[in-house]
């Protein structure tokens, strides 16, 4: 499966991304016109790729540092136009009221990082990775 091909249900998205299946369909429709970040429509059905997914669990991690779910997708979609390195780290800092991502860093430079307010380290690369690991492992089982 790659990075973008939307094979995946909405209930294996939803335990991919670690959430129960009534809370992605909350979420989803919380997100009335922005689910196009995150999953496709065919059919009667909602469809979601590893990125999709990505988005989502990232998003996550912003809207529990405080973001709203709609800016949380946003920023994590923009974060996530490019599959990651494994080691890729999200750096968040809390702006006046919401979570910002300034930029992406390896885990080498975390030690380096200077830090003068508070600040959100989402290791999206292990994540990703996580997640693509997974998600290749259920259309595996899938097709067995």
């Amino acid at each position: 499966m790659t990075w973008t091909t939307r094979d995946l249900t909405v209930a294996e998205a939803a335990e991919l991304c670690g959430f129960s299946r009534a809370r992605l369909d909350v979420i989803i429709g919380r997100l009335d016109g922005a689910q196009t970040l995150f999953s496709a429509k065919k059919g009667g059905r909602r469809w979601f790729s590893p990125r999709d997914v990505s988005v989502l669990a990232v998003a996550h991690e912003l809207e529990r540092f405080g973001s709203t779910w709609l800016a949380a997708v946003g920023a994590a979609y923009e974060a996530l136009q490019d599959e990651p390195a494994e080691d890729a780290i999200l750096v968040a800092t809390l702006a006046k009221t919401m979570p910002t991502i300034t930029r992406t860093i390896n885990d080498r430079d975390v030690s380096r990082l200077n830090v003068d307010k508070t600040t959100l380290l989402i290791p999206h690369g292990r994540l990703v990775a996580d997640i693509a690991k997974r998600s290749a492992q259920l259309t595996q089982t899938a097709v067995a």
